[in-house]
């Protein structure tokens, strides 16, 4: 049993996050459909300026609960400063690293490794033992030490294995370490993965002439770096490093930091050092070393003028490969300079790239967001030139775009500004997902299906995974008996496709302003859900507390929203009084969802010119339109919910179909159609009708390609479902195994 010392800390401390705990985790405990639905109500439930009232009432054009001033007394006090932490999760919160000199030595069959450290921690609270995390590692019991940094005799402390889980209590026999600062030092052994891309693995680093020479690098994300030292690995924790290695003197060596240092030993290994990185969680510090060759670039920051250097790491013989990604490097580097008007920490930038003869790693993801040091695989991202020597089989420019973009994107989301919990992976995931799309239409509209008609039909595909037995939410419930996987399509995909939904909602110049703003309150610190919405919510000017209630009710439900528009026009007045509905789509899913917060924009008059958005908040409410015209909802088409309509407007829309000319909504209608007919909500007459409208057949073409097609049925063929699933494997993947409690979260 775990000493009380270590367990997750109580409701009473860290009384500061009180609030973004409860918005947090309220969602977590949910274990049963019907308490997960009601918690869902409390949490997202209507209200706001935008927000529709029900069926027959009266739209309140100022209806939001005004914010009382929460300044009192001296007006001009200085603001209090943003509080970036976050407690963590499993380890106690009363020790914390500061600064971490790691040193490494793998032994010459790479099979093992050395490895020690002198740590920098800091006790806030008496206690009888350090615990961190430790997987796979034998520590030397005679060489673990505590020292206080202000002086005094260092006393040795004793390795005692917690029952629960890969935690180690190293213990003080005395019982007595006093809230002060110390210096840690501990030596293990451990063990070079082979099979398994965890902690540090050895790879069989395959020349462009088919020779192969073996290689180390690591892999820390979620918990692995528990595999290669002994780890406060939990995402709330940052601090900075100082590696030093030592390896084969034929080696080159790569780390998050600048390599400071280099020196030949006498036996014929070499002593490297690096930088001291910016401050950062565990599972992004990352070392490689092999026979790599290196090509070599030059990024200038759009915002000063200064240089960053580009190095792409790859196997011998393959730099020419690595032309085009270094191009694609740059070209987001200096996209997401300019977005977010925040420099990275770093004066260089590396891309490590491996292949592996040994081919048996089954590793499950192309590329690690290593902050300073991204690790992708090399079948991912190199592209050769016709008929030059190499052993990749590459997936060509457009992949190869997609991943670099996708990584460069997590040096702010997920690095800079880290998530606060593994269930919030999205935090990370969907921004990065979410910012693929987004610069490989901007930046590359020549790779096919780079085109927001594309992207359109790939969320047509998305909502089809999300109405499977298989769907589970953007943030996953944590419980007990909850996911121990919580890196999924539905983290990455869908999550990237509400976030282009709020973007839809607020507006672009907000949304940005909101990001920046978030990056910079939070940087070197955790994101949470809230945090990200009250930014949001500040830069669009929303109703208090809209955007968490939009946001909120997306990424905590599974399914899909059904939106049901009728309508009845005023011939007097030529208004048109629409009847909304919102109900969940016909599914399968175990749990699922039932009433969302929807922004739903409806276009009307002439060839659909003009808009209204409102928040889509009771099952059934009323809004009323200036003319009596056809109405098309999701006019983008990339809003994340279906829409039916009654006969008569189905027959309008229909009519005007041909003055659409957005690709993107004339595939999201022919999908939405395509979604109705296999739940057997409209006829075959009907559908048939929508899709063969001249101007909708490139829609039903590009469909076609995301497998998105008539079935007749809710579920598809079981082949194509799985043709569905295997195009959306995650780039990542992961197994957790924390020690998850629900009993000791609900006493937080």
């Amino acid at each position: 049993m775990r000493d009380l010392t270590t367990q997750r800390r109580t409701a009473t401390t860290h009384a500061s996050h009180t609030g973004d705990l409860r918005a947090r985790r309220s969602f977590k405990l949910a274990l049963v459909a019907q308490a997960a639905a009601a918690l869902i109500l409390a949490a997202c439930g209507g209200g706001g300026d935008d927000a529709l009232t029900p069926a027959g009432s009266k739209v309140d054009a100022n209806g939001s609960q005004q914010q009382g001033n929460a300044n009192t007394g001296n007006t001009n006090a200085p603001a209090p400063a943003v509080d970036a932490s976050v407690p963590p999760v499993e380890l106690p919160d009363t020790i914390k690293p500061v600064n971490y000199k790691l040193w490494f030595r793998p032994s010459a069959d790479l099979n093992s490794f050395s490895g020690r450290a002198d740590v920098e921690i800091k006790v806030t609270k008496q206690t009888g033992a350090v615990t961190l995390a430790v997987r796979d590692l034998k520590f030397d019991a005679s060489r673990l030490t505590l020292t206080p940094t202000s002086g005094g005799p260092s006393r040795v402390l004793v390795p005692i294995p917690q029952s629960q889980g890969a935690f180690y209590d190293l213990r003080d026999p005395t019982g007595d370490i006093k809230p002060g600062n110390y210096v840690l030092h501990m030596e293990w052994t451990g063990t070079i993965n082979f099979t398994k891309a965890e902690g540090i693995f050895k790879l069989g680093l395959q020349a462009a002439t088919g020779e192969s020479s073996d290689a180390i690098v690591t892999q820390g994300e979620s918990n692995f770096a528990r595999e290669w030292f002994p780890s406060w690995d939990e995402p709330a924790f940052r601090n900075t490093f100082e590696v030093t290695a030592e390896i084969p003197g034929d080696w080159k060596a790569v780390a998050n930091g600048k390599q400071t240092g280099a020196t030949k030993l006498p036996d014929g290994y070499q002593l490297v050092s690096f930088a001291k990185t910016p401050s950062m969680p565990a599972y992004l510090l990352f070392f490689g070393g092999g026979k790599f060759d290196i090509l070599e670039d030059q990024f200038t920051n759009p915002l000063d003028g200064s240089s960053m250097r580009l190095r792409w790491w790859v196997p011998p013989g393959e730099a020419h490969s690595a032309v085009a990604g270094m191009q694609f490097t740059k070209e987001a580097l200096n996209h997401y300079y300019n977005y977010f008007q925040i420099p990275l920490p770093f004066d260089k930038m590396d891309t490590i790239v491996a292949n592996d003869s040994y081919n048996n790693k089954n590793a499950g993801f192309g590329g690690m967001e290593n902050w300073g040091a991204i690790f992708e695989f090399a079948d991912q991202v190199l592209v050769p030139p016709d008929g030059a020597p190499t052993t990749v089989h590459s997936m060509g420019k457009a992949r190869s775009f997609v991943v670099v973009s996708h990584e460069l994107a997590h040096q702010w989301f997920g690095d800079l500004v880290t998530l606060d919990w593994w269930d919030d992976i999205w935090l990370n995931e969907s921004f990065a997902n979410w910012f693929e799309n987004v610069t490989k239409i901007t930046l590359h509209p020549e790779f096919q299906g780079n085109t927001w008609d594309g992207y359109a039909a790939v969320k047509q595909r998305v909502m089809t995974l999300d109405l499977q037995p298989t769907a589970v939410p953007v943030q996953h419930n944590l419980s007990d008996a909850g996911s121990m996987d919580f890196l999924d399509r539905f983290a990455y995909n869908k999550g990237g496709h509400v976030l282009q939904m709020l973007e839809n909602y607020v507006g672009k110049d907000a949304m940005r302003k909101g990001l920046q703003s978030y990056l910079n309150k939070y940087k070197f610190g955790n994101g949470t859900p809230p945090r990200l919405w009250a930014e949001l919510e500040a830069a669009s000017g929303k109703p208090a507390g809209m955007v968490s209630k939009v946001g909120d009710s997306f990424v905590r439900q599974t399914g899909v929203p059904l939106v049901t528009i009728d309508a009845q026009c005023n011939p007097a007045t030529n208004q048109n009084v629409l009847t909304i509905t919102q109900s969940a789509f016909p599914n399968k899913n175990v749990y699922s969802g039932y009433q969302w917060n929807i922004p739903l924009t409806l276009a009307y008059g002439d060839n659909f010119g003009q808009t209204q958005t409102v928040v889509l908040d009771q099952q059934t409410a009323q809004v009323t339109l200036p003319t009596c015209s056809a109405v098309l909802a999701n006019p983008s088409g990339l809003d994340y919910y279906v829409t039916n309509y009654s006969p008569t407007l189905w027959s309008a829309l229909l009519a005007q179909a041909g003055s659409i000319t957005n690709k993107a909504a004339t595939t999201n209608i022919a999908g939405d159609a395509t979604q109705l007919y296999n739940a057997q909500i409209i006829d075959k007459a009907l559908y048939d009708q929508i899709v063969g409208i001249q101007n909708f057949q490139p829609a039903v073409a590009t469909l076609a390609a995301q497998s998105v097609t008539p079935t007749g049925s809710l579920r598809p063929q079981a082949v194509q479902l799985q043709q569905m699933q295997s195009m959306d494997r995650p780039i990542h993947t992961f197994r957790y195994e924390g020690v998850m409690k629900h009993l000791t979260d609900i006493k937080r």
